[in-house]
């Protein structure tokens, strides 16, 4: 479900947006009766960039894990 409000309305109770997206889930702003942009709660974004990042797997780039030992084997030099 989705909460549609106005520019104006959405400057005005900024303070309640954390509330609201508890109760609605997304707020869309409009802006003269179009859309203007869509407020989500950052851990329930599918397109996170960590969740991106996860899902996408690259054979050609080491893991963290590898990451951490090179470096651990650089610093002992």
């Amino acid at each position: 479900m989705s909460k549609y409000v106005s520019a104006k309305d959405f400057r005005q109770g900024f303070p309640n947006v954390s509330e609201d997206l508890k109760k609605w889930g997304e707020i869309i702003v409009l802006k003269r009766s179009k859309p203007l942009f869509r407020v989500l709660p950052f851990e329930e974004s599918p397109r996170d960039l960590l969740d991106r990042a996860a899902a996408k797997e690259d054979s050609s780039q080491p893991d963290l894990q590898e990451i951490s030992r090179i470096v651990h084997k650089l610093r002992e030099v």
